[in-house]
């Protein structure tokens, strides 16, 4: 049964990231529990290799410490830390799934919901409670205007097939104008 207990290793990652385990994860005692999501693996990882000769920059220094679980088990064989050189790889990694999340959010939004992209942007920094210095609203527009207004366009020429067929989608009509319409 002491397989099941938990250990914390204190990890630093970006404000993001931080923000996203409190709106996400629930805690295990005072540790961050991320043991059902795939990002464990990456922590997991951290724990069983040895540092590179790479440091990480000073600005990672100044990220905020957060605790977070890790099995009993994977405690004892693999290690109790993480070197910071793989502490700033998992943050990256976790940012940029965040990032991702985000985009995709603000993308079903803007396309099935028909809210202005911007407000969808917006409500989404809102909605998670992200600060300024965490995630910030121009840097976030400027990503998904790179790289999400292809997939955007692709979205919306689907909706438009489906409405020129006079099909539902997900119960809405959508119009080349981007405003739903109810049955």
């Amino acid at each position: 049964m002491n397989e099941n207990r938990t250990e914390s290793i204190t990890i630093r990652v970006h404000p993001a990231v931080r923000r996203w385990f409190e709106n996400t994860f629930p805690k295990s005692g005072s540790a961050y529990d991320l043991r059902g999501h795939f990002l464990h693996d990456f922590l997991r990882a951290g724990l069983a290799r040895a540092a590179g000769s790479d440091k990480p920059s000073e600005a990672f220094r100044l990220f905020p410490e957060v605790t977070v679980a890790v099995s009993r088990r994977d405690f004892r064989t693999l290690g109790g830390a993480i070197p910071e050189q793989l502490q700033a790889a998992f943050s990256l990694i976790a940012y940029k799934f965040i990032r991702q999340t985000a985009c995709q959010e603000i993308l079903y939004a803007h396309v099935a919901g028909g809210i202005p992209r911007d407000t969808a942007i917006k409500e989404y920094l809102l909605a998670n409670l992200y600060e300024d210095d965490e995630m910030n609203y121009a840097a976030l527009r400027k990503y998904y205007q790179r790289n999400w207004m292809e997939a955007e366009r692709r979205v919306l020429e689907e909706y438009g097939t489906h409405a020129a067929r006079k099909q539902l989608v997900h119960g809405l009509i959508i119009s080349s104008k981007n405003v739903p319409f109810y049955k």
